[in-house]
C-alpha cells in the first residue's frame, strides 16, 4: 500500500501558524490556565442582548416598456442574539446568533460571529472565530441589529451573503487589529488571516477550507479625534474561490482581489460616510476577467430625536461573471429618509427610495420600527 501523501503548506499559511502558535505558547497566565479568580464562584462576566425590527413595505415597479405593478406588506427582520462573555481582564468572547425568515417564509438560524479574543494593549488584540472581514467602516461598526445603522438597509455591495451581497463580509479565522499612536491621532489596523470564500458567494467556509491558500486583508485608517472626528483609509483582501463542478464553466479557481477606501466624518452634528469597492475576478482556467464597481455615501443629522439622512448607492456589475450567477445586477439608488428616536431602546425609520435597473425603475416607500432588548 503506498504512503499517504505529505501534508505541504505554503510558506504563508506556515509561517502565520508558526507565529499564532509561538503567541499563544506565550500567552499570560490569565489566557492560559482556570478563569480569573477574581470571578469566584459567580464565573464568567455574561452580557446578553437582542435586536429585531419590522419593516412596512411599500414599491411600485416601472419596467421598461411594460406594465406597472406594485405590493406592499410587513417584513419581519432578523431576531439576533449577541452574547459577550468577559472571562478575565484582557480575555473576552463574543457570540451572535440570527433567527429569520428566508424568501420561502421558512425560519432560518444562522451563527453569525462566534471569536474569542486576546486583548493584549490598546496596540494589540488577536481574535480569533468567525468575525466580520476588514473591509472598511460600515461592515465593523453595524452588525447585524439594525436599530444601530442609521438607515433602513445595508447599503448593496455591504449585504449580507445570503442576501445577495457581492463582498465576503463574514470569515473564519484569525484578526490582529490595534492602534499605533497615542493622543487625538493614531493609526488603526486591522489584519484578517482566514478562510476564504466558498464556490458560491453566500458560502461562508466554517468546517474547513477547500483550497490551500487563505483569504488575507489589511485594513489601514488614520484616525483623528476631537470637535472633528476623522476616519480615512484603504483596505486590500485577497482571496483564490474554489472551483465550482456544480456550475457550467467554473471548472477553474478565480483569484480575487477587492481594493477599497472608506471616510468617516463627524462634525458639529453632521455625520458623512462613504465607502468604495473594486471587486477584480479572474477565471485562471480561461483568463477572463471581470470588473465590479461598487460604493455609497450617506450624510446623517446626528443628534436631536429627529435625525434626517440622504444618500446614494451604487453596484456596477460586469456582465457574465459566473461566480455572481443571477446577482449580476447593476443598481443606482437614491435615498432620503428620517430616524425618529424613541429612547435609546427604539427608534423608527422613514425612508424614501428610487432605484433605476437596466430595464426598470422602482420607488418604494419603508416604515420600519427598530429596537433592542
Amino acid at each position: 500500500m503506498p504512503s499517504p501523501p505529505s501534508l505541504r503548506l505554503p510558506r504563508v499559511t506556515g509561517v502565520v501558524l508558526a507565529a499564532f502558535m509561538t503567541l499563544v505558547a506565550t500567552l499570560p497566565a490569565w489566557a492560559q490556565n482556570d478563569p480569573d479568580p477574581a470571578f469566584g464562584a459567580a464565573g464568567p462576566q455574561l452580557t446578553f442582548h437582542g435586536f429585531s425590527d419590522v419593516t412596512f413595505w411599500a414599491q411600485r415597479d416601472r419596467p421598461d416598456g411594460g406594465t406597472d405593478s406594485s405590493w406592499n406588506g410587513f417584513v419581519m427582520g432578523q431576531f439576533d442574539l449577541y452574547f459577550v462573555s468577559r472571562l478575565g481582564d484582557n480575555l473576552s468572547f463574543l457570540g451572535e446568533t440570527v433567527f429569520e425568515f428566508n424568501e420561502a417564509g421558512e425560519g432560518v438560524v444562522d451563527v453569525e460571529r462566534v471569536l474569542m479574543k486576546y486583548a493584549y494593549s490598546d496596540m494589540a488584540s488577536l481574535s480569533v472565530g468567525r468575525m466580520h472581514t476588514a473591509l472598511g467602516y460600515w461592515n465593523e461598526a453595524y452588525h447585524h441589529g439594525r436599530l444601530l445603522q442609521p438607515t433602513v438597509d445595508r447599503p448593496e455591495a455591504l449585504k449580507f451573503e445570503d442576501d445577495g451581497g457581492i463582498l465576503p463580509v463574514h470569515a473564519v479565522g484569525l484578526e490582529l487589529s490595534g492602534r499605533a499612536g497615542s493622543g487625538a491621532r493614531g493609526l488603526n489596523y486591522v489584519a484578517n488571516f482566514a478562510n476564504g470564500r466558498g464556490p458560491i458567494p453566500d458560502e461562508v467556509q466554517g468546517g474547513g477550507d477547500l483550497n490551500r491558500l487563505k483569504a488575507m486583508g489589511l485594513k489601514l485608517t488614520f484616525v483623528s479625534d476631537g470637535s472633528v472626528q476623522l476616519q480615512l483609509g484603504g483596505a486590500f483582501y485577497k482571496d483564490r474561490i474554489p472551483a465550482d463542478p456544480f456550475t457550467p464553466g467554473r471548472e477553474g479557481e478565480i483569484d480575487e482581489q477587492i481594493p477599497g477606501a472608506h471616510l468617516y466624518l463627524l462634525a458639529r452634528d453632521i455625520m458623512v460616510i462613504a465607502e468604495y469597492f473594486h471587486v477584480r475576478h479572474e477565471d485562471l482556467g480561461s483568463g477572463a476577467v471581470w470588473d465590479h464597481d461598487a460604493g455609497y455615501a450617506v450624510a446623517i443629522r446626528n443628534s436631536g430625536r429627529w435625525r434626517p439622512y440622504a444618500g446614494f448607492d451604487r453596484v456596477d456589475h460586469a456582465e457574465d461573471d459566473l461566480f455572481y450567477g443571477d446577482n449580476n445586477v447593476d443598481v443606482s439608488r437614491a435615498i432620503a429618509g428620517t430616524r425618529i428616536e424613541f429612547g435609546s431602546f427604539n427608534c423608527v425609520k422613514i425612508e424614501y427610495r428610487h432605484d433605476w435597473h437596466p430595464a426598470e425603475e422602482s420607488d418604494a416607500l419603508l416604515v420600519q420600527t427598530a429596537f433592542t432588548f
